[in-house]
């Protein structure tokens, strides 16, 4: 975005014009440090409409007011305040938004102050089901919605070519019969983003929980199965947590499906955004692994 349309965006916001600095890290939206004489702020501009989304990444910015006022107001996560958004597309044809600037560096952290942040997230009960305010459906039943959602991201890989028709008909077969496993639950907010880039630290303290727009109400082993991915569902992880993460046969077919809901966006990622058909095949290949050969017979 070039630094004429950022003023142009600083005074429909009513913000004194700044010092602009791209800041890396966000491998969706694209963010600028913006400098006053008397504070800092965070402006995240999202990809403009042509860029290939997945189904929940359509507009899924318009989430983040709402939920960052949530969190706010009812936990103690730090997260960022929302200085001003914009969704018209009367300057720009994207969406955009400026939060507080927190205090901060992303890279390692204190996994029992995770485990305390997501928990209190967790806590947070919806109306429905799913990805709120955006276009993605919602509905009033955990399994009913996922059921969807697996569809719908499927559908994504297919149509960009990333997988053939006989392959997306043998994920979905597969997921029909150990669906037995997705339980009902509470519509529990997560995060569903909790990688190192979005976890600020100072002092050995976590200072700030960063870019909510993926979030979603669900159960809550959906969180933890993203977790995973990174390595941080640990012993330490679920002392702050508070609970035990569930066990038992369906809590693991559990794990393995939500598990590759949240693997095969890379195969999207890297092949529909990144132009990289090998390494999207080798998010199809590891997908296809885990439930052939990862998950208990059906009964």
């Amino acid at each position: 975005m070039n630094s004429e349309i950022i003023l142009d965006i600083l005074q429909k916001a009513g913000m004194p014009n700044g010092r602009i600095k791209p800041l890396a890290g966000g491998k969706y939206n694209e963010s600028h440090l913006i400098e006053t004489d008397r504070e800092r702020f965070v402006l995240r501009i999202a990809p403009p409409d042509h860029v290939p989304q997945l189904f929940y990444e359509k507009r899924m910015m318009r989430s983040e007011p709402a939920v960052h006022q949530l969190v706010q107001n009812h936990t103690q996560v730090p997260v960022p305040g929302v200085v001003f958004h914009d969704f018209s597309r009367n300057i720009v044809d994207r969406d955009y938004i400026i939060l507080e600037f927190r205090e901060g560096e992303p890279g390692r952290f204190d996994l029992v102050e995770l485990g305390r942040y997501a928990r209190e997230m967790h806590d947070l009960v919806g109306s429905q089901f799913g990805y709120p305010d955006r276009v993605a459906p919602t509905g009033s039943a955990w399994p009913k919605i996922f059921h969807e959602y697996v569809r719908l991201i499927f559908d994504d890989c297919r149509s960009c070519g990333i997988i053939s028709q006989p392959e997306k008909k043998h994920f979905l077969q597969t997921f029909d019969r150990y669906f037995h496993a997705i339980h009902e639950c509470k519509p529990r907010f997560l995060h569903l983003d909790l990688w190192s880039q979005n976890i600020l630290t100072k002092n050995g303290k976590i200072t700030a929980i960063l870019d909510f727009d993926r979030g979603l109400y669900g159960d809550p082993e959906l969180e933890f199965a993203v977790l995973d991915t990174y390595g941080y569902s640990t012993p330490g992880f679920f002392d702050g947590y508070g609970k035990p993460r569930p066990a038992g046969k369906d809590a693991r077919i559990r794990q393995k499906l939500y598990l590759v809901y949240e693997l095969i966006k890379y195969a999207f990622i890297r092949y529909a955004r990144n132009g990289s058909y090998t390494i999207g095949r080798m998010h199809v290949e590891q997908c296809m692994d885990i439930l052939d050969h990862q998950l208990p017979a059906p009964s």
